[in-house]
């Protein structure tokens, strides 16, 4: 009877949110059950059927029909997958370049979200209309994003860094939370205890929508050293329509080996690229501008060469410090419905 109580309350807290319609609030309600009765039960066939958003232990296997998780893989069947997502690297890889560059790829109307200089990020005009929502990771020490967003756009905003603190309101309309988005493996950040030595508060993209009960998020910014990665693996284990609910995806990507560190990492890395595709989202804008030497000397996964994607750097003579490197990059992504390739449900894939 206590699980049973515990899903009703979940259904309450998420399911009755005025985001979810009625329909929609019956499968939560119902996906909630069956992840509760698998649970109490502890049977492997219905462990199966649990809801990968409403369980602490994730799933093994991928709910996307077509894209596996690394680890569901050996031998010949990873390097097939690897070459699948090495088309995607060679095809954003020579659309960006490989020297320090900023290019304007798609047609929608660009507009600085910042102070205007070099750095800031963009997105795609005009404004959402209201309620217009926004996730925002890694902010460091600058919520400027966050606020000119709330200003300008009057959007409302979740903002989360695990290394840095600030006052729990940024903004009327926007919130900081000391959380970060999941990572493969340690960042260098986590390595020195930026933020302090206690553990880190993690979160998936898939599982902060749900979380929030939004049903759609007009603006996702990634700037968190090394999320990125973890991106598509989260997305094929939680959610495969994740990026169908989603209209505009600021990232920036960090491809050393300070980030990009094996085979896995550079498959997940390609696939974000090949899901946001298949979402029906194009590239609007990218900004290639290297990263800190320590980073750049860490050197790059021979894979990024193998399929065309920037990553290293040459010397910039005269200054013993610094390097001309193209391995961080930005990325703005507007997701156009009409293009999209592909649909997927939650409660079709269990």
């Amino acid at each position: 009877m206590s699980g049973l109580l515990i899903a009703a309350l979940i259904f309450f807290i998420f399911g009755g949110s005025a985001q979810y319609d009625e329909h929609e609030s019956a499968q939560l309600f119902a996906l909630a059950v069956t992840s509760t009765v698998s649970s109490l039960r502890g049977s492997e066939e219905m462990s199966k059927n649990r809801n990968p958003l409403l369980s602490v232990e994730p799933l093994k296997y991928s709910l996307h029909p077509d894209w596996k998780l690394w680890s569901e893989m050996e031998g010949s069947e990873q390097q097939q997958a690897l070459d699948r997502v090495g088309v995607y690297l060679k095809k954003y890889g020579d659309m960006i370049g490989h020297k320090k560059k900023i290019k304007k790829h798609g047609t929608c109307d660009l507009i600085n979200i910042g102070l205007n200089i070099e750095g800031d990020h963009n997105l795609c005009g005009p404004a959402p209309p209201k309620p217009c929502n926004f996730i925002s990771f890694g902010i460091n020490d600058d919520p400027s994003f966050d606020r000119i967003l709330a200003d300008r756009w009057g959007c409302r905003g979740f903002a989360g860094d695990p290394t840095v603190e600030h006052p729990s309101k940024l903004h009327p309309l926007v919130t900081f939370h000391n959380v970060g988005a999941t990572l493969l493996m340690n960042n260098e950040e986590r390595e020195v205890d930026k933020g302090g030595a206690e553990d880190w508060w993690l979160v998936s993209m898939p599982k902060m929508r749900f979380f929030l009960g939004l049903k759609h998020i007009d603006i996702i910014k990634l700037d968190c050293e090394g999320c990125e990665v973890a991106f598509a693996r989260d997305i094929l284990r939680e959610d495969p329509s994740y990026l169908h609910h989603v209209d505009q995806l600021s990232i920036e990507t960090h491809v050393t080996r300070t980030w990009l560190d094996s085979r896995e990492h550079v498959y997940y890395f390609g696939l974000h690229f090949a899901l946001l595709e298949e979402a029906g989202f194009v590239l609007e804008w990218s900004n290639v501008f290297g990263c800190s030497k320590r980073h750049e000397v860490t050197g790059c996964m021979p894979e990024l060469e193998q399929y065309g994607f920037p990553c290293g750097y040459k010397p910039w003579p005269a200054h013993p410090n610094v390097v001309i490197g193209v391995s961080c990059q930005d990325f703005l992504w507007k997701r156009y419905p009409e293009k999209a390739s592909g649909s997927f449900s939650i409660t079709k894939s269990l």
